[in-house]
């Protein structure tokens, strides 16, 4: 078993000082001096110890909820089959300043709205939270034709099918659209193209209502992998 051992000067314990020479003793008609004593070594009681390290554990705790990973739970079934209700994903909130979001990548976010009601062409972000995945980038126009989902560069313009290797065999897509994709902006669409309240009903989603990138299910322990 591992261990690590105790350092007694961490708990302020001051290590035994040198022995001081003995006074008397002959050398050679000089009297030796004796040593000063050891410095006063920075004390602090358990109480305040306890409290610094429970005051540590917090602002670690608030570090990584805040600010690095936060969990969340699926409450419905827009994202099946890749996500199913009371599925707990874990979000990245920090992977967004490292690169742009990606086609794809499924993420939280606050979408266009008031409220719990996400709403056509508000300027503001409502407050309730959405799971779904980026189908379409910023520049881009989307287009659901023919039962798939087409990426073009204009209207019309270099248009190809969107692969979907998420979705399950024989699913189709409703026609919608076409829609650009302003600048910073991005088009969100659940796995489930039947049951899902994304940007072909509020429309586009602007990049600082994002939250984050959910990498991994924890919950339940059968379902643990990553996305």
């Amino acid at each position: 078993m591992d261990r690590i051992e105790s350092d007694p000067t961490a708990a302020g314990e001051p290590l035994d000082p040198p022995p001081a020479a003995e006074h008397g003793t002959d050398t050679g008609g000089q009297v030796d001096t004796p040593p000063s004593p050891p410095p006063e070594r920075w004390r602090i009681g358990p109480i305040t110890e306890l409290g610094l390290i429970l005051l540590a554990a917090l602002g670690l705790w608030w570090l990584s909820n805040g600010w690095i990973v936060k969990p969340y739970r699926i409450p419905s079934a827009s994202m099946e089959p890749t996500l199913q209700i009371g599925d707990r994903v874990l979000v990245s909130r920090f992977i967004y300043h490292l690169h742009d979001p990606r086609r794809g990548d499924v993420i939280v976010f606050h979408p266009p709205g008031t409220g719990d009601n996400a709403i056509p062409g508000a300027t503001t972000e409502a407050g309730v939270t959405f799971i779904k995945r980026i189908i379409g980038l910023p520049g881009e126009t989307v287009v659901g034709r023919g039962g798939h989902v087409e990426i073009c560069r204009a209207p019309s313009v270099g248009c190809h099918v969107l692969k979907e290797p998420y979705l399950p065999d024989g699913e189709r897509t409703a026609s919608f659209g076409p829609t650009r994709v302003p600048p910073d902006r991005y088009f969100m669409m659940g796995d489930n193209r039947g049951d899902s309240d994304d940007s072909r009903q509020w429309g586009t989603l602007p990049r600082p209502y994002i939250i984050g990138e959910a990498f991994a299910t924890y919950w339940p322990a059968d379902r643990l992998r990553t996305l």
